[in-house]
């Protein structure tokens, strides 16, 4: 990390070389102050490549055998959406419904044809009635996470990778500089297009009910929040202008009905703990290279440096923050009884000797019964860099110590550390190996 803003100007930048200019760190002035650095993202240049670089996920494995693809049946209402759905295990009952016209397919959104999201714990699918492609992202251990479209006028389906396009929006200061994703809260007039002077804003578990789902449909909810409304554009922002609902948009080949609160919960949950694990995954690629320039350079061999350790370190914390719900926004209660969504999901995970699972809901105050992510145990987490995990497991251990209470986790409970930690031990691996 820089400890100064970087120079202005083609002359700051000389004047800045010369008076650093000093034996054993002229190699480092020169990457410091490099003019292509300050046009490219960090993820576009060495090591990450993004542009460049093979994709490696679960995507592009299965689109690299021919055979995977043999079955697939397209449909006239909805193209390739339900087999790759039943290929990827990702449950229609994750459906949920946005109008607002913010995707690359947006000249086709509008309220009465809404955007559809369907999702697992990794991959994430986007369909709009009437088009002839499909949006895929999905995490990748390289690059953070890959984006993609389904051509599904080919037969069999054909995978494009997508880059610019989607980084427009999937690769900013949204998602933390890094290829993420990204869920908003906007303000859409008649059409479905955000009135931008009204504002606009990024929405994960921390966001209060209030201030979630402008912009998208939410169904049979009496929670309080902004989806389902229209606005008209005023003077100084926008105002309300109408409601509508779920049940006003026509079927037009959706595969499952309405647009569950549930799915959103879980959806606002996870996509930004994906752009947290990217920016973990590409933090930690980038502090090794940016090591071995230095050990090169100074002629050392450290396996890792007190430098690389803070910058693991400082993404790790953030990730770890997430995981356990800190600054978790107050749920009112959601009866899960009416949400398909509620019972596909709490049978998805593991389960301990006693019934428990990290997967089990709450949706009352909080979200989960356990405040520790389910994401720990997916690829995505998993397959994170050794040193990221060295010091994630350890930390979590010390997290869940029921004798301490270690700043920032002040809100988990003793009794919830316990079951947390007899949970992982018996349906994590990682957790039997690293807690001996």
């Amino acid at each position: 990390m820089q400890a100064c803003d970087p120079p202005k100007s083609a002359s700051q930048a000389g004047r800045l070389t010369k008076k650093i200019w000093k034996p054993g760190l002229a190699l480092f002035a020169l990457l410091a102050i490099a003019p292509s650095m300050y046009s490219q993202k960090f993820y576009e240049t060495e090591p990450i490549n993004y542009y460049d670089s093979e994709a490696v996920d679960k995507i592009a494995a299965y689109f690299s055998d021919a055979e995977n693809l043999e079955d697939w049946e397209r449909s006239d209402s909805n193209g390739y959406l339900e087999p790759f759905l039943e290929a990827f295990d990702i449950p229609a009952a994750s459906q949920t419904l946005v109008f607002s016209k913010t995707s690359l397919q947006a000249s086709r959104i509008r309220p009465q044809n809404p955007r559809a999201i369907y999702f697992n714990e990794e991959i994430y699918v986007g369909w709009v009635p009437g088009t002839k492609v499909l949006e895929i992202s999905a995490p990748s251990p390289e690059t953070g996470t890959n984006f993609y479209t389904v051509e599904m006028n080919s037969v069999p389906p054909k995978l494009i990778r997508e880059t610019h396009n989607c980084l427009q929006c999937h690769g900013g200061s949204f998602t933390r500089d890094v290829p993420g994703h990204l869920v908003r809260s906007v303000y859409p007039d008649l059409s479905g297009q955000p009135i931008f002077k009204a504002g606009t804003r990024v929405v994960d578990q921390t966001t209060p009910l209030s201030e979630r789902w402008g912009g998208w449909l939410v169904s049979d909810t009496e929670a309080a929040h902004k989806g389902n409304a229209l606005y008209r554009e005023t003077s100084d922002g926008a105002a309300f202008n109408s409601y509508f609902s779920s049940a006003d948009v026509p079927s037009r080949g959706y595969p499952s009905l309405g647009s569950d609160i549930v799915s959103h919960l879980i959806l606002n949950h996870q996509a930004q703990l994906h752009t947290l694990l990217a920016d973990l995954t590409i933090a930690t690629r980038r502090a090794f290279h940016d090591q071995h320039v230095m050990d090169a350079l100074l002629k050392r061999e450290e396996p890792i440096s007190d430098s690389t350790k803070r910058r693991i370190k400082h993404a790790s914390d953030k990730v770890l923050k997430y995981m356990f719900f800190a600054d978790e926004a107050d749920l009112p209660k959601v009866d899960l009884s009416q949400s398909e969504m509620a019972a596909e999901f709490q049978e998805r995970g593991p389960k301990d000797s006693k019934g428990r699972s990290l997967y089990q809901l709450r949706m009352n105050r909080r979200m989960f019964r356990y405040p520790f992510s389910y994401i720990v145990y997916t690829d995505t987490f998993n397959d994170l860099p050794r040193e990221a995990l060295d010091y994630l497991w350890p930390e979590i251990e010390r997290i869940l110590d029921p004798a301490t209470r270690p700043e920032g986790y002040s809100h988990i409970s003793r009794r919830d550390k316990i079951a947390i930690k007899e949970i992982l031990l018996e349906t994590h691996p990682s957790a039997k190996r690293y807690w001996k």
